[in-house]
C-alpha cells in the first residue's frame, strides 16, 4: 500500500463506479431518462461511491455487495448538482465542461431529473447485498444526511446574503455550510458502507470524524481552487465571487484557508490511525483531497 499511486487507484475506482452506474441508470428514450444520464455520466471524482466501497472493503466487505449503494450516494450528489446549477441557485451554464443540465434538457425536466434521480437513490441503495437491518440504516444515514437537516440545510444557508459584518457570526456560519452542504454526504458514505458491513459503533464513529475532516478540507479547498484554479480547468465558467457567496476564501483569505486545509486533513489521519496498517489508503485520499487541483 505504501507504493501505491493514489490518483491510479481512484481512477480504477472510479471506473468501476462508472460501469455499475452504466448499469443501474435507465436505458429508456424518455427525456427524464436521457437527461438522468447526462448528469450522472458527464465525469466527476466518484469521490463518495468511493468512499462507500473502501469503507466496506475495510471491514471485509466486497465492493460488488455495495455498489448499488455506492451509486446511491451518486444518484444523489448529481441530483443535488443539478439543482445547484439551475437559474434560481447558481445560474450556471457549465459543469464538468459541458452545458448544465437545465441548458441541455431545459429547466422543468433539470427540476424533474434531480427529482428522480434523489427518489431513485433511495430505491437502488435496497438492493445492496447485506442484512435487511443494514439496510434499512444505510436509507435512514442517507436520508438524514441529505436532508432538509443536513446537506438541503447548508444549501438553504448558502443561497442567503451575507453582508453580516461580525465575524464570529460569519466564523459560524460558514462552519455550518461546510459542514452540511459537503461534509454531510462524505459522511453519510463513510457511515453507509460500514454500516452495510456490520461495523461497530467506535469505528463508525471514527469514520465520522475522518469523514468531517476531510468534508471540510474538500470544501475548503473547492473554494480556494474556485478563485484561483483555471475556470477552463474547472469546467465551469461562474464562480463564488459572482453569486457574493461567503468562503473561506472570502472570510480567511488564502494562506490561512490552506493552513485550515492542512489542519483538518492532519486530523483526519489521526481519526483513522486505529485502524492501523489499513488506515493507510484512508491517510492517501485525505493527501489527494488536500493537493488536488480540480
Amino acid at each position: 500500500m505504501k507504493n501505491i499511486n493514489i490518483k491510479t487507484y481512484l481512477l480504477k475506482k472510479a471506473e468501476y463506479i462508472n460501469m455499475s452506474l452504466k448499469k443501474f441508470l435507465p436505458k429508456d428514450k424518455s427525456i427524464i431518462s436521457q437527461s438522468m444520464r447526462y448528469s450522472v455520466l458527464a465525469g466527476g471524482k466518484r469521490l463518495r461511491p468511493i468512499l462507500v466501497v473502501l469503507t466496506a472493503e475495510l471491514f471485509g466487505v466486497k465492493a460488488k455487495d455495495v455498489m448499488p449503494a455506492a451509486c446511491a450516494v451518486e444518484y444523489l450528489h448529481t441530483y443535488s448538482l443539478v439543482h445547484d446549477d439551475l437559474p434560481a441557485m447558481d445560474n450556471d451554464d457549465l459543469r464538468r465542461g459541458m452545458p448544465t443540465n437545465h441548458k441541455k434538457f431545459g429547466e422543468a425536466s433539470a427540476i424533474l431529473c434531480g427529482d428522480a434521480l434523489l427518489t431513485e437513490a433511495f430505491n437502488l441503495i435496497t438492493k445492496s447485498k447485506s442484512k435487511a437491518e443494514y439496510i434499512a440504516q444505510g436509507v435512514q444515514i442517507l436520508s438524514t444526511y441529505s436532508g432538509y437537516k443536513g446537506m438541503i440545510a447548508g444549501q438553504a444557508e448558502e443561497t442567503g446574503k451575507w453582508n453580516e459584518q461580525n465575524k464570529v457570526f460569519l466564523y459560524k456560519k460558514l462552519k455550518f455550510i461546510q459542514t452540511q452542504k459537503t461534509a454531510a454526504l462524505i459522511i453519510a458514505s463513510l457511515k453507509i458502507g460500514a454500516v452495510l458491513a456490520g461495523a461497530d459503533n467506535k469505528s463508525i464513529k471514527v469514520l465520522e470524524s475522518y469523514g468531517f475532516n476531510i468534508g471540510i478540507a474538500f470544501q475548503i479547498v473547492d473554494d480556494i481552487l474556485d478563485v484561483c484554479a483555471d475556470k477552463q480547468f474547472l469546467g465551469k465558467k461562474g464562480s463564488d465571487v459572482d453569486n457574493d457567496k461567503l468562503t473561506a476564501l472570502s472570510l480567511y483569505g488564502k494562506d490561512l484557508a490552506q493552513k485550515k486545509v492542512d489542519w483538518h486533513i492532519k486530523k483526519a489521519k489521526k481519526a483513522v490511525s486505529i485502524f492501523g496498517q489499513k488506515a493507510e489508503i484512508f491517510n492517501l485520499l485525505a493527501g489527494y483531497i488536500a493537493s488536488r487541483s480540480y
